[in-house]
């Protein structure tokens, strides 16, 4: 506590005052002016002080900086005080002076910045990883969770908030995971101890999203379930990786087998009707120096584009063989790269497949691929490209689809907002594959 008194403001203090105070102002403060005492910080509490002496009534401060020196440096030094008119009937305004009532709340100032910067890179590593908490309150069957675990569960979040069942959240369980993570929760509540479930959540829209929910079971002294708090992590982006790499293997795979078939084809080709063996060596190593470069545009070296007619070419040559066995007509058309590997990819496959079992499987077969660019019902180019087999050995619909077939239709309708279509017309497999021209070669739709 301190005391002002008097127009000049003298000062008294007691002991648990003078301990904030520093060498430089006890004991030469103790009667000392007002003014004098406390120049360097007159600005801040001149005005509060010349307040309560002009009987303008009592003032507080919570939480204020007011910077003083002590022990030979200038210190930031938050306070909480008040001050407060001491009656004295003898002065105009009824005030004789001013008590100050004060607590140096520095430590407390800097652990509430402390608090509340841990609190926002919380939040920020929480928002980072699209995590939701929640704490399931068991005998009460209230779940009290977080904006972001609500709306992964598609939950109102004032409702989650506010406390809600545990049967409103699980309803958004996938119904194939949600007799797994039944079992795996009545596990937890039985015997304590920890839980970690992978499943995934529709959402409001329709979609699926995968999560991550760890959480502990805590029992009170009678071994009975208390309280379940945990959290959940969105590991969609992981899971749709994992899925993309398993699609990876597997298309290496078929492509390694496809690369051996297309070696055989190919020395089969070359070597049909005892042709010399210089003339096949030099055949059969410029027909493996085409099968290089229709693999180079397979894993996208491609990097600028390409022309339609040339994409195809690449693609195909190397198993056409003879020049005669394939005619390549359409109109000219850049590619983007992207669009580019994806029709190599489906050239590719479809004449892996001709070569193994279909028109290029025999000395007198030939595909024809064609393409054409129509305007469509809203005015936007089309690209319609029919690949056409003949002359190779009847064909009839495969028993099921194989994983070249959901390669192309994967490849054209995911890569290009495209369609694909496969007639196994007995003279021949004819594919017929539509896209929009935007999406092949990248430009902004034209109309007309």
């Amino acid at each position: 506590m301190f005391i002002f008194w008097g127009p000049d403001l003298i000062q008294f203090y007691n002991d648990a005052y003078r301990q904030t105070m520093g060498p430089e102002r006890h004991p030469s403060a103790l009667g000392q002016r007002g003014r004098e005492c406390w120049g360097e910080i007159w600005d801040i509490i001149g005005p509060q002080i010349e307040l309560v002496m002009a009987g303008e009534g009592a003032t507080w401060h919570e939480d204020q900086l007011v910077p003083i020196t002590r022990y030979g440096r200038r210190e930031d030094v938050w306070w909480t005080y008040g001050y407060s008119p001491i009656d004295d009937e003898t002065q105009p305004s009824g005030v004789g002076g001013v008590l100050v009532v004060c607590n140096d709340v520095t430590d407390q100032h800097y652990a509430v910045d402390a608090l509340r910067a841990s609190e926002e890179r919380l939040q920020l590593a929480l928002a980072v990883g699209v995590v939701g908490s929640w704490d399931w309150h068991i005998r009460t069957d209230r779940v009290f969770a977080d904006e972001r675990f609500a709306r992964l569960y598609s939950v109102d979040p004032e409702i989650a908030r506010a406390g809600a069942p545990v049967e409103m959240f699980l309803h958004s369980v996938h119904p194939d995971d949600s007799q797994r993570l039944n079992k795996s929760i009545q596990k937890t509540l039985m015997e304590g101890g920890d839980l970690a479930e992978e499943y995934r959540l529709i959402q409001a829209d329709g979609t699926i999203r995968w999560v991550l929910a760890r959480g502990r079971c805590f029992h009170d002294d009678h071994n009975q379930p208390l309280r379940f708090p945990g959290a959940v992590i969105d590991i969609t982006e992981r899971k749709e990786a994992e899925e993309h790499r398993k699609l990876l293997v597997n298309e290496l795979n078929h492509r390694v087998k496809n690369m051996l078939a297309s070696v055989q084809a190919i020395a089969n080709q070359t070597l049909r009707n005892g042709v010399p063996i210089a003339e096949a060596r030099t055949v059969f190593s410029d027909r493996l120096i085409a099968l290089s470069r229709a693999q180079d545009v397979l894993i996208g070296e491609l990097g600028a584009g390409a022309e339609i007619a040339s994409v195809i070419r690449t693609a195909i040559e190397p198993l056409a063989g003879d020049a005669g066995r394939l005619r390549i007509d359409g109109p000219a058309l850049q590619l983007s790269p992207r669009a580019a590997l994806s029709l190599s990819m489906a050239m590719h496959e479809l004449c892996t497949n001709a070569a193994k079992y279909g028109a290029l499987s025999k000395p007198e077969g030939r595909v024809d691929v064609r393409w054409t660019l129509d305007p469509d019902a809203d005015g936007e180019r089309q690209l319609r490209l029919c690949w056409i087999e003949s002359g190779g050995p009847t064909v009839s619909l495969p028993r099921r689809k194989g994983f070249g077939s959901r390669l192309i239709e994967h490849a054209l309708a995911t890569e290009l907002s495209g369609s694909v279509s496969l007639d196994y017309a007995p003279t021949g497999l004819v594919c017929t594959i539509e896209a929009p021209s935007k999406a092949i070669t990248g430009d902004p739709p034209v109309n007309g």
